[in-house]
């Protein structure tokens, strides 16, 4: 017979199925891996995107995290950037 499963028992699983991966998650959690593989498939399909609590994210939150995340990309790139240029001035100080 078919466990039942909370929705907040789902939500943590397919966290920590996040976090170590859904094999060791379900031996972790005692259950069979393809039903993690199923809720996460489920998920893709409907289009949910979860937070780090595991509940459905609003568009609104969306829009903040996608706005977040940009303003993150923006500035790594801009030190990538800067890193660049300083290791160029060090090799070409060390060249002379």
């Amino acid at each position: 017979m078919a466990n039942k499963y909370s929705a907040e028992e789902r939500a943590e699983a397919l966290k920590l199925a996040d976090e170590i991966g859904a094999a060791a998650a379900a031996q972790r959690l005692g259950m069979n891996a393809d039903t993690i593989y199923g809720w996460r498939n489920r998920a893709k399909n409907k289009g949910v995107v979860l937070n780090n609590a595991g509940q459905p994210m609003s568009e609104d939150e969306l829009r903040v995290e996608n706005t977040r995340l940009g303003k993150e990309l923006r500035e790594a790139r801009e030190e990538v950037q800067i890193l660049q240029d300083a290791l160029g001035f060090f090799v070409k100080r060390q060249k002379k």
